[in-house]
């Protein structure tokens, strides 16, 4: 199951009474019991309860010990995750190698938990505190070593659970197919530079053209001694930089993977992660 992202724009604006705290609570629970039935589970926080707030001076964490909240309580802490992302994965690094935005009446507005949503390839989840959370998808601009836009989803009630844009979506997502490479591994090309710690690249090259995935070993990477990312990056057009980060120098080579996107390139890089880490 995928775990949804709370969307931390839609605190604001803020609830202006108890009732409006309590209606927007309510709605985000049965938004959640409808992404249940779609095949998620929990929701990623940036921020712990008493950080998020529902009115001004007035947390979520306030919200659910009041006594006519409480029933919300058991459910929140069973569904609340953190942190946003992982800390030393690869969505960190990728993370930390950009900045996300949408833009909102005009204006660019930096975000964190639709950001965690494109790099978890899920969507985000929030309040439908003003009329501009009706829409659920979402250009995000991408600055960085990513540099682009891509759309990403965030519902804030249930009724989005059903829309043809999100079942579009999570028809395209909820499951990614990779294709293997018709070459045979004894034929697969290996450029290296002639540097320091050739031998030692090539050997593990040897062994990584024999996943189906890898097309050929495209050529070595710049030290990078101190990186602790196998995968030091996955690109759209398949390729993937990886690093051996227990080689002296950080020695490292590029790889072309039978990848036709990133989400494809992505998978391909979790796979040779746990099978040649």
């Amino acid at each position: 199951m995928m775990e949804l992202v709370f969307n931390e724009l839609s605190a604001q604006p803020y609830a202006v009474d108890f009732s409006d705290c309590y209606s927007r609570i309510e709605q985000f629970f049965k938004t959640y019991k409808a992404a249940i039935l779609q095949g998620f589970k929990g929701v990623r926080f940036q921020q712990v309860l008493d950080q998020i707030m529902l009115q001004n001076n007035y947390s979520i964490a306030q919200f659910i010990s009041d006594a006519r909240a409480k029933t919300f309580a058991d459910i929140l802490f069973a569904i609340y995750r953190h942190p946003l992302i992982d800390d030393n994965s690869e969505e960190e690094n990728r993370y930390i190698q950009n900045n996300f935005f949408i833009l909102k009446d005009g204006q660019k507005v930096s975000v964190h938990g639709l950001a965690a949503a494109y790099l978890y390839n899920t969507a985000g989840i929030g309040f439908c505190s003003e009329p501009f959370w009706n829409n659920i998808l979402f250009p995000l601009q991408i600055e960085g070593e990513e540099k682009r836009i891509e759309n990403v989803l965030s519902v804030s009630c249930p009724e989005h659970l059903t829309e043809r844009l999100f079942l579009e979506w999570k028809s395209q997502n909820e499951k990614v197919h990779l294709i293997e490479s018709d070459t045979k591994f004894s034929d697969k090309n290996i450029s290296l530079r002639d540097d320091h710690g050739k031998d030692v690249l090539m050997q593990f090259a040897k062994r990584l053209v024999k996943s189906p995935y890898v097309i050929e070993v495209v050529n070595s990477l710049p030290y990078n001694s101190n990186s602790n990312h196998f995968i030091r990056k996955a690109k759209h057009d398949g390729l993937i930089e990886i690093v051996l980060t227990k080689s002296d120098k950080g020695l490292g080579l590029v790889v072309k993977t039978t990848g036709r996107n990133y989400k494809e390139t992505a998978e391909i890089a979790k796979i040779l992660k746990h099978e040649f880490e």
